[in-house]
């Protein structure tokens, strides 16, 4: 039947459904953008389909029962797996019918039959024609054209239908907590980071080979883990997110580690795949560096979605383990005398003094986390953007003869080799020729991965330079500091407050999870609605007629330099009336703080110096809203 007389056929019936009534929420309607246009939705729905073959996972999470799920596999009348068990029973009400509907085939009359007011399809890989039949039943939700089809990772997923069914927060603090297991499993296992990974199935009997590329949600999995899917395999299948193997290109399965899925459709499971000549010949599987996923993990990995993860990884995580070794067992390698081994933030082992004595700081985070375990490095470079040390630094580092070797992300080599240092550390640096040169000189430790908290990094710095003691009696202080000023902005409870960097081209939004903003939530402050999406750094410089998004109760604004190009625009445009209209301005809750500390890395002591700023500020001190 071609798409438009259907179209026709489900207007016509449409009109003699009756409309099912709704609750209306606060954050309705919203829009949601798609690889077909948007969809906008008007009230909260209360029948939901999805024929996404994995999404409903998603819906239950968030306390919502689909009256309808699309078949994968498994239990054709029971579209609920384990990990989802606990969840579904939360939820008042029937169990979902079972669309058996397999890929590239919609039975739009029985969709149509069960009245849905919403349709998700982001895991189903319907057609733009598709889409536009389901439209004429009800709002649908695609997947972005980011990706490709069923390459959607979870996040996305569990996002975007946390917004199409009113429960945005709550999809955000799934995601986070399941982010924050995957953090966990690549803390806990350094020795993942940088392996290289060749997620497999086999097909015909066991003989016959294929691979997934990282578009593919397994393997999303093993590069959340910080394995690496070679980029050889990805360039392979191309637009797709796997491919078959020929019998002559089998040796490209001969990674650190190799993974087989679906091993429960391969009689003869494991055993069977290695008697085939070419596979059995590989070194990964010589060397017991292969791992036939479990079956009931297996279907976990497959779902990959925001219940069925946390479920994979307590059964994945032990195997893999097991087939390359735990961190552990690396470390048993012996350092020379004097010299102990310590997993550096990329998961490299590295050898270290036991009790260095002369040791550098590179990165500005460094130099403070050092300074608040006591230890004075003999040298360090000049701020993000600035001609000295982070200016907050300073009075910590008068009286000192710290020299100064280069400026942010540039040392100066020779610099480094005349002082003689016995560890340099190097957070989040990657010029691998300048590293090079300064492992030529002496020990050197990447202790900064990008996007962990300021915490984490003060905690690796403290093992490498072994004051593991110092840094919890220091972490601790911070706990007691940080709960006093909550405790002291009580009248100010979440209240909504807004970062900004003013840079010499307008000012950046610090987002979610960069330093500043970690350490307001601590205390209990949040961001404006606007500003809720994750990332580590700033917006993009805003125009001054977009300055309405950096309002918010309690805005705080400040540029990396003290003097410049930055400051003399920031100044310029705080007389520009629409600065002047927003709301912490006219309600005299701007506050004027110092860049180098708020809006850079941070580390330890910037951390307490950001408590005080706002204890000070929102108890509204003269001194505190001054202009800079």
């Amino acid at each position: 039947m071609s798409q438009r007389p259907l179209i026709l056929i489900l207007t016509a019936l449409l009109s003699l459904l009756a409309v099912l009534p709704v609750t209306a929420q606060d954050d309705f309607p919203v829009t949601i953008e798609h690889k077909f246009g948007s969809t906008i939705i008007t009230e909260a729905p209360q029948r939901v389909i999805s024929i996404g073959f994995t999404e409903h996972d998603a819906l239950i999470a968030l306390g919502v029962m689909p009256v309808a799920v699309r078949y994968w596999y498994g239990d054709e009348t029971d579209a609920i797996f384990a990990w989802a068990e606990d969840e579904a029973q939360a939820i008042a009400g029937e169990q979902p019918i079972v669309l058996n509907m397999a890929y590239g085939t919609l039975n739009y009359e029985a969709i149509l039959a069960l009245n849905p007011d919403l349709i998700t399809a982001v895991d189903s890989g319907i057609t733009q024609d598709e889409y536009d039949a389901l439209s004429q039943i009800a709002p649908v939700i695609a997947q972005s054209d980011e990706y490709i089809d069923f390459g959607t990772p979870w996040q996305d997923i569990t996002l975007r239908l946390g917004a199409a069914v009113g429960k945005s927060a709550e999809a955000q603090t799934l995601v986070s907590e399941l982010e924050e297991l995957f953090a966990q499993a690549r803390e806990q296992n350094p020795q993942f980071a940088g392996q290289n990974v060749a997620v497999a199935y086999s097909y015909d009997d066991g003989h016959s080979f294929g691979f997934y590329t990282d578009q593919d949600i397994r393997g999303r999995f093993f590069a959340q883990l910080d394995f690496v899917v070679p980029a050889q395999l990805v360039e392979i299948a191309g637009e797709s997110f796997y491919a078959d193997l020929s019998a002559e290109r089998v040796d490209l399965l001969d990674q650190d580690l190799l993974i087989f899925t679906g091993m429960q459709f391969v009689e003869g499971g494991g055993e069977e795949v290695e008697s085939d000549a070419l596979i059995g010949q590989l070194d990964v599987v010589r060397d017991g560096r292969v791992v036939y996923i479990p079956e009931a993990y297996d279907d976990a990995l497959q779902f990959s979605s925001v219940l069925s993860l946390e479920y994979a990884l307590e059964g994945i995580v032990p195997e893999v383990q097991a087939a390359i070794g735990t961190n552990a067992a690396i470390q048993e390698s012996q350092c020379a005398d004097g010299l102990r081994p310590v997993t550096d933030a990329a998961g490299v082992d590295v050898c270290v003094p036991e009790d260095p004595q002369r040791v550098m700081a590179l990165m500005e985070s460094d130099l403070d986390a050092l300074l608040a375990l006591g230890i004075t490095p003999i040298a360090t470079t000049n701020g993000r953007g600035q001609p000295t040390p982070p200016r907050y630094l300073m009075d910590e580092l008068e009286g000192t003869d710290i020299e100064i070797v280069g400026s942010f992300y540039s040392p100066n080599v020779e610099s480094v080799l005349a002082l003689a240092p016995d560890l340099i550390l190097m957070g989040g640096f990657d010029d691998e020729a300048v590293l090079e040169q300064l492992r030529a000189i002496a020990p050197v430790v990447n202790t900064f991965a990008f996007g962990e908290s300021w915490q984490s990094h003060f905690t690796r710095v403290a093992e490498v330079v072994n004051k593991q003691a110092e840094a919890e009696s220091f972490l601790a202080h911070y706990a007691e500091r940080a709960e006093a000023v909550r405790a002291a902005l009580a009248d100010n409870a979440e209240a909504q407050v807004s970062i900004v960097r003013w840079n010499p081209n307008g000012p950046g939004i610090m987002l979610r999870d960069a330093f500043s903003s970690r350490v307001l939530a601590d205390i209990g402050l949040v961001r404006p609605e606007n500003q809720q999406g994750e990332g580590i750094g700033h917006t993009p410089p805003l125009s001054l007629e977009d300055l309405g998004q950096i309002d918010a109760d309690w805005l705080f604004i400040g540029t990396l330099a003290a003097e410049g190009d930055a400051v003399d625009v920031m100044n310029d445009a705080l007389e520009n009336p629409l600065y002047q209209a927003l709301g912490a301005v006219q309600n005299e809750h701007v506050v004027f703080m110092d860049g180098s500390l708020w809006t850079s890395i941070g580390g330890p002591l910037a951390a307490l110096e950001v408590l005080d700023d706002v204890a000070a500020a929102m108890a509204l001190l003269p001194e505190a809203t001054e202009a800079a």
